[in-house]
């Protein structure tokens, strides 16, 4: 896979669909949302198709498409990438919030999301900013919860924090009603480890 080989289109293609992970969206909803030609989105779009990473279902001479979750692994973690690091440039005190949590965790092996009204856009002086972390055994936790802690103490912030373990995050996304891993995900900026996120979707979505 040559990630650097997708045109300008295509990533935004795919940066469009990967913030509305559950949802298919027409090839003209697509093309309004970023602003492209209707005929050049849809050729990206079928080129997307074959190469296997987005799907595309054709429903009374509409097509619908989403992205494909299936062995994309390094793909959705780029997209995701870049998605983290524009809001995060429109957003430099949560960059500082979120760099302090992530240098303090000792350990590589866990993932990040930024959810709640700071990511919609909709939040107040006051509020939290909604983090949930997916770490791989309950033995991580304490480190976690130290990391977040220190930084909480000095940030001009509140952090509200949920840890789960990758098991426990799965169990909550199978059981496909609302709940807070559905929040997150569906509401969220992944600053750090969002190949592992992936590789838990695959399995559940």
């Amino acid at each position: 896979m040559h990630l650097d080989a997708l045109s300008k289109t295509s990533v935004e293609i795919l940066v469009y669909l990967s913030s509305n992970l559950r949802q298919s969206s027409t090839i003209r909803q697509v093309a309004g949302e970023i602003g492209q030609d209707y005929r050049i989105t849809h050729d990206m779009t079928m080129r997307l198709v074959r190469q296997k990473f987005i799907t595309a279902e054709k429903r009374r001479h509409i097509t619908y498409c989403r992205l494909n979750l299936k062995g994309n692994h390094v793909l959705l973690a780029y997209i995701e990438g870049i998605r983290a690091n524009r809001f995060l440039a429109k957003n430099r005190d949560l960059e500082t919030v979120i760099g302090s949590i992530l240098q303090k965790v000792t350990s590589p092996f866990f993932t990040m999301i930024v959810f709640g009204s700071r990511v919609k856009g909709a939040a107040s002086k006051r509020s939290d900013l909604d983090t949930l972390l997916i770490i791989p055994n309950k033995e991580m936790e304490s480190d976690v919860s130290s990391a977040i802690g220190s930084v909480t103490r000095i940030s001009p912030m509140g952090i509200h924090d949920v840890t789960l373990t990758s098991e426990q995050f799965t169990q909550l996304l199978r059981e496909k009603k609302p709940n807070v891993a559905w929040e997150a995900l569906d509401n969220r900026i992944v600053p750090y480890g969002a190949e592992p996120l992936f590789k838990i979707l695959e399995e559940v979505i």
